[in-house]
């Protein structure tokens, strides 16, 4: 992320046709535990610390059908000096041991940001220079971002799917 006070901010969703949103539905038991184990998915497949995700929504409580929760964590992972995924995760669910419902939601935004702090960076020459560069060396690579941003994300979907299987799987035998 770059550090500015004026910047030239370039966003685009990972993905540019529906779905904009990835959501996924998950009926079955004992989803509350699916917190703890959607967050460590979330860091394993898109190799981040703790420190790149922020918990920005959190609540829970209990109600007549059991657990109810509602979760947003927001990704924030450097790729190099102009460019980072910004993604927005939301789990909301509701339910106890023997049945519930849990809905996953996913936003992928790819950003890049361009200082323009400096006399230099707010020439004309400057701007012909970067858009130049953008485009002809940079605007593949963010394509390559793109293109890295959901295939994360639809590796996401299908973890979560098999952990939802093999949660339930378990909880049958």
């Amino acid at each position: 992320m770059v550090f500015a006070r004026a910047k030239l901010l370039m966003e685009d969703q990972c993905f540019d046709e529906d779905p904009g949103t990835v959501e996924i539905k998950l009926i079955g038991p004992d989803l509350q535990t699916m917190y703890q184990k959607c967050y460590d998915l979330l860091k394993s497949v898109f190799n981040v610390p703790d420190a790149d995700i922020q918990e920005t929504n959190y609540s829970w409580g209990k109600s007549e059908k059991g657990d109810k929760f509602k979760v947003r964590w927001w990704l924030h992972k450097d790729l190099d000096l102009f460019s980072y995924f910004y993604i927005r995760f939301e789990l909301a669910g509701e339910g106890n041991e023997k049945q519930g419902n849990l809905m996953v939601r996913i936003r992928g935004l790819l950003r890049t940001e361009y200082p323009q702090d400096t006399l230099w960076q707010r020439s004309l020459f400057y701007e012909m220079l970067r858009v130049f560069w953008h485009r002809i060396f940079y605007h593949r690579r963010r394509e390559i971002y793109a293109e890295e941003c959901r295939h994360g994300i639809v590796l996401y979907q299908k973890k979560v799917k098999a952990l939802f299987t093999k949660l339930t799987e378990k909880k049958e035998v």
